[in-house]
């Protein structure tokens, strides 16, 4: 039974509420609120707090939100509690942010909740942990919250239903049902609004409130509401264990690339069993869901099996989820990336500054092997370009270095990897796109490749972190220009960054 006695100690019991904590509450005027309203007025004086009760308007019933709203306010007038009002287009905005009213109405309240606990934090020079927000769920919410997220196909995460707390926001009547809450308003003569709306099957939740639960009550068990709150907090402490498990895993194999990429190392995940393996990527799709401003909601088990399945199967493959996130299975890793802020810094990329020069003493034995530099049999060079032209070049018009380069610069061009690109190795040649993959070059980073090239024969073909000794890499010239004992000329040809 839902009394001072009871309600008290299940905040004590959860350290929901401190001394002389400020406390804004979500106050509909329905029998939930005004519960809690009631009952957190008769304990105010003991624990030292203040209460600040926020009303939401959402535009959508007209002359009975006007009701509501209008005896909310009475009630906090005579209860001497500050009340707080706010009015909200929730049809437009939710069409304007792409929502469902629902969803949308949820954001306008606990933005609103915010703002009012922002301002009396800077009125009353407080920390902001000594306010709390105060939200009537009660143990039918939590019953409906477990079956719709089960019925979506949720993990054990969605069986543990409604947080008694979350960060700042607190639920003092979650372990009262429905009943008991109006058992509660009944003794003590209180009245309440109804929202038509909640009687009403327009939504999921409401099917599951008007319908369902009371066929369950009164087919399967009575005190089903009961034991769906149980249950949710055994799965709670289940779900707190893998989601540790998860952590601990992610510090040590989990690497953040910039803000949009998450690297996962794939063996590592494989070797885990299967349940902490589905936590360890739902908390990676956690970090990219924040990267991007927004919550796991809406990825459900599925996503996370198909993510699973992606990692099992061969190197190449790739998922496409919500949001423009996407997925690979790139050899070591599951790489995420939020795909259209990467693609957007892929056009950023310029290329670098290539120098070319002729050296016609040198030592063979310095010939550099790694670094910005490369020597290169010019002869041979100037051979491929006669025949990428299908036409002669007058050896005897070049009579300086000057003029050799100047054939070199009209001729090589530098650029990005192209389709038909190959490069010659000991064996004949080979296809750029065969060259990254027997090298293991995430599909990620192929397009940072840059290439030096006589059409599609490609001389040189790097990274600039490569060659700048920041990372290892593919960094290949063709064997066809290699320098030997017959060599008379060299190209040098030199990378500076721009």
């Amino acid at each position: 039974m839902l009394d001072i006695d009871t309600f008290s100690h299940f905040i004590e019991d959860n350290n929901l509420i401190e001394k002389k904590d400020r406390i804004v509450l979500g106050v509909s005027g329905g029998a939930d609120s005004i519960c809690l309203l009631h009952t957190l007025s008769r304990i105010q004086k003991a624990l030292e707090i203040r209460l600040f009760v926020v009303h939401i308007n959402h535009g959508i019933r007209g002359e009975e939100a006007s009701r509501d709203e209008n005896y909310v306010k009475k009630f906090c007038e005579k209860l001497d509690i500050c009340f707080f009002s706010f009015h909200y287009d929730i049809p437009r905005i939710a069409k304007d942010l792409k929502l469902s009213e629902e969803e949308a109405g949820r954001k306008m309240r606990y933005e609103s909740f915010e703002s009012v606990s922002k301002d009396i934090a800077i009125k009353e020079n407080l920390d902001f942990n000594k306010i709390k927000v105060a939200v009537a769920h009660n143990k039918n919410d939590n019953a409906e919250t477990i079956l719709h997220n089960l019925s979506r196909g949720s993990g054990i995460s969605g069986l543990k239903g409604i947080l008694v707390r979350n960060k700042n926001i607190i639920r003092p009547l979650l372990a009262f049902s429905r009943d008991e809450i109006e058992d509660y308003l009944k003794r003590n003569s209180i009245d309440y609004m109804t929202d038509s709306t909640n009687l009403k099957n327009d939504y999921t939740r409401n099917i599951l409130r008007n319908e369902v639960f009371p066929i369950l009550e009164k087919n399967v068990n009575g005190n089903v509401i009961n034991n769906f709150y149980k249950s949710s907090k055994i799965a709670a402490e289940a779900d707190e264990f893998f989601e540790n498990s998860a952590i601990k895993f992610c510090e040590k194999n989990l690497k953040i690339k910039g803000k949009d990429e998450f690297l996962l190392d794939k063996e590592a995940l494989l070797n885990e069993p299967h349940i902490i393996s589905t936590y360890i990527i739902r908390y990676t799709l956690r970090k990219v869901l924040k990267s991007k401003e927004l919550g796991i909601k809406d990825i459900g088990m599925v996503h996370i099996e198909d993510i699973w399945n992606l990692a099992k199967s061969e190197n190449g493959k790739k998922l496409d989820l919500k949001y423009g996130i996407k997925v690979y299975n790139e050899y070591e890793n599951i790489r995420f990336v939020n795909e259209d802020k990467k693609d957007t810094d892929n056009d950023k990329y310029v290329l670098p500054e290539i120098n070319y020069n002729i050296l016609d003493n040198f030592n063979i034995k310095d010939i550099p092997k790694a670094g910005n530099v490369r020597w290169l049999d010019f002869d041979k060079v100037l051979e491929n370009i006669v025949k990428y032209n299908r036409k002669s070049i007058c050896i005897n018009s070049i009579i300086n270095k000057d003029d050799m380069i100047k054939i070199i610069q009209e001729n090589i061009v530098i650029r990005g990897c192209e389709s038909g690109d190959f490069i010659h190795i000991k064996s004949g040649r080979k296809a750029v796109k065969k060259l990254f993959t027997d090298d293991k070059i995430p599909l990620n980073i192929r397009g940072e490749y840059v290439v030096v090239a006589i059409g599609f024969d490609i001389l040189w073909i790097f990274r600039e972190s490569n060659i700048f000794g920041e990372e290892a890499g593919l960094d290949r010239t063709g064997e066809l220009y290699r320098i030997d004992e017959n060599t008379k000329n060299i190209l040098k040809i030199e990378v500076s960054r721009r």
